[in-house]
C-alpha cells in the first residue's frame, strides 16, 4: 500500500499544487494592485523559492544515486 501511494503521489500533488499556485498568483495580484511596494519583495520571494527548487531538485537527484558498496 505504501508503494502504491509513493508511486502516485505525483497524481495527487500536481492538482494540488497548481490549484494552490493558481490561487497564490490571484492573491498576488490584488496586493500587488493595492500595495504597489509589495512588488520589490516579492521579486525577493521568488528568487527565494527558486533557489530552494533548485536546492531540492539536487538533493532528491542525488539521493536518486545508486549507493557504492565497495
Amino acid at each position: 500500500m505504501i508503494n502504491f501511494i509513493h508511486r502516485n503521489m505525483a497524481l495527487v500533488l500536481a492538482p494540488v499544487m497548481t490549484v494552490l499556485a493558481i490561487a497564490f498568483y490571484n492573491l498576488i495580484s490584488l496586493l500587488i494592485r493595492h500595495h504597489h511596494n509589495m512588488l520589490h519583495d516579492l521579486h525577493r520571494v521568488i528568487g527565494a523559492i527558486v533557489l530552494f527548487v533548485a536546492f531540492y531538485g539536487v538533493i532528491r537527484y542525488m539521493q536518486s544515486l545508486p549507493e557504492d558498496d565497495s
